[in-house]
């Protein structure tokens, strides 16, 4: 009896989902995409519909292009369907196996999760609303004169000065250590994330056959074992290091607020999956939030009848040169939905992390590329227009999903760090806008389909723009 996944499939009177053509033993093997996995299987979705089905040398792939397939099994099916894929580079070579975000569901990852909804989940996130408000002065000055690529600016910001890294470094180690060791823990942390971020969206023979992780560096072929080295040697630096000097500060004695030596001298979370949270902490949000922000410069200036609109609501509410908080955020709503638009128009992470499914199952629902799927968001879904989020231009508008949630992941896998984000993500850009006019470059002319870069994280390429101070 034949134990092939099609087979399987047909004993139990369901089907296998539409895909490219599979070869014989290697399935899709040579036509499963080297790079660009999001232009593809875009494509892919517009072909064979909204539950694509693949094989890559038996291991089976379902790629989900809408939300109630995903939420029917994401959410409602999430103890079946919560797992991570454990491959052999990211996981083991690299030995980024241990964050949360690829943790399997289990007792450490449940403890791990509890600790990230305890230091910056929904009910403690206003705490952090003067740290990011603190941010403000420096951001504008950067700011001020600037022509070139804003994303720089922005991730500097918000890795550093009084926002998302420093306070993340902040609330995981402690202020002795950030004077310390501030600048160093973020470095690694920013060049760490770009080497994961980057081997994801590559395919690696080696997770195909483990054992070639044995083959010398000089072998033709073995580039894989560069990059595991690189990026095992900032796992270590982030996972141990860090938590290390914190660790040896506290036996001398010196000691501040911070959740290492809370929970140290407390209990209650175990000394590893302390070191493992806290250390994922960064990765929580800084990157994402930098690129949200910068593809809303991108929106703006592409549109710029959108940035008059925010620019005259803007006076009107708040009046002409204030600088908005945190407080005020919430009264703008045509800056929340041309946010919301940009975030829903180019999300930072369209494809998320994979999913593993710890048992056979079937799915019923075969509901298209779900951020731009015409029945969620109606027949103008490829294009950039924030009325689809006014309930004044469009009656269906309360009914739309959650843009603030779906780019984010889904049941037990949804970022613990979002709701920081999301607060930072308006406040910082209705900081810039009541400052400045944001224009293109200097002779450059943008258009809706500028390049992205081929990562996990999809970073809009070479964007560049002028901060013009508002007269």
């Amino acid at each position: 009896m034949s134990n092939s996944t099609a087979a399987k499939a047909k004993r139990a009177g369901a089907a296998l989902g539409p895909g490219p053509k599979r070869a014989p033993f290697v399935g899709n093997l040579f036509n499963f995409p080297e790079k660009k996995w999001y232009e593809t299987f875009s494509s892919w979705a517009t072909e064979y519909g909204d539950i694509v089905y693949i094989d890559l040398m038996g291991t089976p792939m379902i790629i989900l292009n809408s939300l109630d397939a995903i939420q029917e099994l994401m959410e409602k099916r999430m103890r079946i369907h919560s797992g991570r894929p454990h491959t052999t580079l990211v996981c083991d070579m690299m030995s980024w196996g241990y964050i949360l975000t690829l943790l399997q569901p289990n007792k450490d990852f449940t403890e791990q999760r509890r600790l990230f909804q305890k230091s910056i989940g929904p009910r403690v996130v206003q705490e952090y609303d003067s740290f990011v408000q603190q941010g403000c002065p420096e951001l504008l000055q950067r700011l001020s004169g600037f022509s070139g690529e804003p994303l720089a600016i922005v991730t500097r910001i918000l890795t550093w000065r009084r926002t998302m890294g420093d306070i993340l470094t902040r609330i995981a180690y402690g202020e002795h250590f950030f004077q310390h060791h501030g600048t160093e823990i973020i470095k690694y942390n920013i060049e760490g994330l770009e080497v994961i971020a980057w081997a994801f969206t590559r395919f690696w023979f080696v997770d195909v056959i483990p054992l070639m992780r044995y083959i010398p560096t000089w072998f033709p072929g073995a580039n894989f074992r560069r990059v595991g080295n690189q990026g095992k040697h900032y796992a270590n630096l982030i996972r141990y290091w860090s938590f290390g000097q914190v660790k040896a500060a506290m036996e001398k004695g010196i000691t501040d607020e911070s959740l290492v030596s809370k929970y140290l001298r407390e209990g209650g979370i175990s000394e590893d999956n302390l070191r493992d949270a806290v250390s994922a902490m960064y990765a929580a949000g800084v990157d994402t939030t930098s690129i949200t922000i910068t593809h809303f410069l991108y929106s703006i200036t592409l549109y710029p009848e959108w940035q008059k609109r925010i620019h005259e609501e803007m006076d009107g509410v708040l009046g002409r040169g204030q600088t908005p908080t945190v407080d005020d955020v919430s009264k703008l709503e045509i800056l929340a939905a041309v946010l919301k638009e940009s975030l829903r128009w180019n999300p930072p992470v369209p494809l998320g992390v994979p999913h593993v499914s710890s048992q056979e199952d079937e799915a019923n629902t075969f509901p298209g590329f779900v951020l731009r799927d015409p029945r969620l968001w109606g027949e103008d879904s490829q294009e950039f227009n924030p009325d689809r989020f006014s309930p004044d231009r469009n009656p269906l508008a309360d009914g739309l999903p959650d843009v603030w949630s779906v780019p984010f992941g889904f049941g037990q896998r949804i970022c613990p760090g979002r709701h920081l984000a999301q607060r930072t993500i308006l406040l910082y850009a209705a900081v810039i806008l009541s400052a400045y006019e944001v224009l293109p470059y200097e002779g450059e002319h943008l258009s809706p389909n500028e390049p992205f870069e081929d990562s996990n994280i999809r970073r809009i390429s070479h964007f560049r723009c002028t901060f013009k101070p508002r007269s």
